[in-house]
Formats: structure tokens, sequence, C-alpha cells
């Protein structure tokens, strides 16, 4: 599946994300959806793919490519706040949300 392969000929056939398309992803991704779930996120990625091919039509000829690197001028280095280590919490507030199982910690479980 390549989502960004906006030829013509493939415009609306490849970039379609269809139900065995979802249904290999969540698959490969180890994820169940009900019916109604399902539905949504194919139309929610059939308009991410959507807005991928209107990126990729784009003209970027004679565009400087980003660096935010560059020191622009509008702030210096000296004008950024120092960094500095402060303690937030304490390492027994920490635990206090863990189980000592065998001289090791467990969470509670969060994804079933």
């Amino acid at each position: 599946m390549n989502l960004l392969n906006n030829s013509p000929e493939n415009k609306n056939l490849e970039n379609k994300i269809d139900n065995r398309k979802f249904s290999h992803l969540a698959n490969l991704s180890k994820l169940n959806f009900s019916e109604k779930e399902e539905a949504a996120l194919i139309d929610d990625l059939n308009l991410i793919a959507g807005f991928i091919d209107k990126v990729c039509e784009y003209d970027e000829q004679g565009l400087k490519p980003y660096d935010d690197t560059i020191d622009s001028g509008c702030v210096s280095y000296s004008q950024l706040r120092e960094d500095a280590s402060a303690v937030t919490a304490t390492p027994q507030q920490l635990l206090a949300n863990t189980q000592s199982e065998n001289n090791c910690y467990t969470i509670p479980r969060v994804i079933d």
C-alpha cells in the first residue's frame, strides 16, 4: 500500500483504504474494532490519504528546505532561560501507584 503514490492512473484506486486493507492493518497492529469504529476509522484514514495526495500535488520547485536551526536573530541564546533541574516528585511518590512483587515493581495493567 503506497499512500504517497499520486500518479493519475492510481489516484483513486491505490490510495483508497478499503475494508480489506484496514483489516490487514488492524491485524498487523493486533487491534480489534467494532464495525462502527472500523467504518469511522476507514473514513478518517481516507481523509488523511486525500490530504497527503493534495500535499504531493504541490510544486515545491524553487523552495528552500526549512531549517529551524538557523538563528534568525529573533531570540539569542543568552535570552533563553537557564536549564536547571528541579525535583518534581520523590521516589516514594512515584512508587505509590506500584505493587512490589518478587523484588520488582509492577504497575496496574492499562491495556488488556
